[in-house]
């Protein structure tokens, strides 16, 4: 791994962390969830991942770094369901009192993450090489 990809996976990891807090401390993240009855749909989360990544790509400039952004965000996700089934209470939601509960309430929420994150990733590569809008000779 090259500097550039290093340096990408930081920023969009910080980015990932300043989107969470922020959504937080504004108390958004409670009211930016729509309701479908498949799941709920975070959409600050999915414009956070699409941003983070984006900038992550630009940075490194290198394709690898799709592969990568994949990754961060499956381990995000991972690491924030095993806290949700590790703090769940007696009273708390059957989805969330077990892992395979809580990943198939939170099924569409992780898809559509991976997704932008992915496409962050493209594109954030493609304005970072500047092939993005290139006009054509």
């Amino acid at each position: 791994m090259n500097k550039r990809v290093l340096n990408g996976c930081l920023g969009a990891a910080g980015l990932l962390l300043l989107f969470a807090m922020v959504t937080k401390l504004s108390g958004l993240d409670a009211r930016q969830m729509i309701e479908t009855g498949a799941g709920a749909i975070p959409l600050l989360d999915i414009a956070a991942a699409l941003v983070a990544m984006g900038v992550g790509g630009a940075i490194a400039r290198h394709a690898q770094f799709r592969w990568i952004a994949l990754l961060l965000m499956v381990a995000m996700w991972t690491l924030t369901l095993f806290a949700v089934v590790s703090m769940a209470l007696p009273d708390s939601p059957p989805p969330m009192r077990s892992m395979f509960g809580a990943l198939r309430y939170n099924a569409i929420a992780i898809v559509l993450t991976v997704v932008a994150a992915f496409v962050g990733a493209v594109l954030g590569e493609r304005l970072g090489r500047g092939r993005f809008g290139a006009p054509a000779h």
